[in-house]
């Protein structure tokens, strides 16, 4: 016979004690440049957010790239367009709780990127929020975001 033993806490296999930061949907309200413009969103400190390569995705007045079913910066009528369609992988970034990360959204062109602006948002487990990028008349991008418990070692 087979000594019992106590079963382990519930969370004592949870994940290293990082966060997800998870993009949820980036909504293009208005572009920098006449037709599209070729967006891409750095971490200030640790690279390339998405696409997972160059060059930027193409991304039209009124489009929203759509990463997780939550849709939330995407307002009705949106030209929704799904993650894993033309390069558009899921964004995903892990933090450590409270960790405050810087994230930039650059436009690709030939001559010189142009960077639309930068974010700080901060890794609270169970935050989600929709944060803007605009420059006054020029150009306006939301992104929503969630954070979550890492459940990965």
């Amino acid at each position: 016979m087979l000594p019992l033993t106590q079963a382990a806490p519930a969370d004592a296999h949870r994940g290293s004690g990082e966060l997800l930061v998870r993009i949820a949907s980036l909504y293009a309200a208005d572009i920098s440049e006449s037709g599209h413009d070729e967006l891409y969103m750095l971490r200030s400190g640790n690279g390339l957010v998405w696409p997972s390569q160059y060059p930027g995705i193409s991304v039209a007045q009124n489009d929203c790239i759509v990463f997780d079913s939550t849709r939330a910066a995407c307002p009705p009528g949106s030209n929704e367009r799904a993650a894993g369609d033309h390069n558009i992988n899921w964004a995903t970034l892990t933090a450590a709780p409270n960790e405050q990360l810087t994230l930039e959204l650059q436009e690709e062109d030939l001559i010189g990127d142009d960077k639309l602006g930068s974010v700080r948002i901060t890794a609270v487990e169970g935050r989600s929020s929709t944060v803007t990028w605009a420059k006054s008349g020029d150009f306006e991008y939301r992104f929503a975001y969630g954070v979550t418990t890492n459940p990965w070692p």
